[in-house]
């Protein structure tokens, strides 16, 4: 397969890609992919709406917010917007960091843990193709972001695809912690993931390789959500 007939193969015909993606692991494409349009992205929002919308609300909620003067708060809120601004020329290193990360993770679940013998740069092939969900996500939210007010737009959660952006802004941080993971996109990247490692991995199936991709999701969430708890009880 060429490299267009794999990138539209992850969606239409996963299976078919990344049985040819396991033959012939390349992961640079997706990874400067999707870099270009987090870049694009992240862009936009700086010039739309700003960082303030972002950074305001956190420093806000700092234990030692109170004891700052209002102007000790608009200079830290200055000086974080200023440099956020420039977080999204950075898109390549970032993304290639998580491909690297999550491939070295899934790595120790299935070579270490289950002897599937797929090895880091097949790995990382699967994790970077496995992510191009994200370039709709993506997409998408910047089409909400020339839509809508910029006053309403919320970074954090500009789609309505998890069940975190149905709850109030005011409900508990744990339940919108655990709210914004149980996304969709998340589960058709573990869906994508599965097939990727069922295709390159020996003896392991789909179904197999998704239930372990799936729990080792469940235990990030408890980690978010455990931190949420710990960041309320701080407050």
């Amino acid at each position: 397969m060429n490299e267009a007939a794999r990138l539209v193969g992850v969606f239409f015909s996963p299976g078919k890609a990344f049985a040819d993606i396991a033959r012939r692991p390349r992961w640079w494409v997706p990874v400067i992919l999707i870099a270009i349009l987090s870049t694009i992205y992240l862009t936009a929002f700086t010039r739309i709406v700003g960082w303030e919308s972002v950074i305001r609300p956190s420093i806000e909620q700092l234990p030692n917010a109170q004891a700052m003067t209002a102007q000790q708060r608009e200079q830290m809120i200055t000086t974080a917007a200023g440099f956020y601004k420039y977080v999204g020329y950075a898109s390549v290193v970032t993304t290639l960091f998580y491909v690297f990360i999550v491939a070295v993770i899934l790595m120790f679940l299935f070579d270490t843990m289950m002897s599937a013998s797929i090895g880091l740069k097949r790995m990382m092939a699967i994790v970077a193709y496995g992510c191009l969900p994200l370039m709709i996500q993506t997409a998408l939210s910047m089409v909400v972001l020339f839509l809508k007010d910029p006053e309403e737009f919320n970074l954090r959660n500009p789609l309505m695809f998890n069940v975190g952006a149905y709850l109030s802004p005011d409900s508990p941080a744990v339940l919108r912690a655990l709210g914004s993971s149980i996304d969709l996109f998340t589960f058709w990247i573990i869906v994508l993931l599965a097939i990727g490692v069922s295709a390159a991995g020996r003896k392991i199936s789909v179904g197999k390789a998704f239930f372990a991709i799936a729990a080792l999701w469940a235990v990030f969430v408890c980690l978010k959500v455990a931190a949420a708890a710990a960041g309320m009880q701080v407050s």
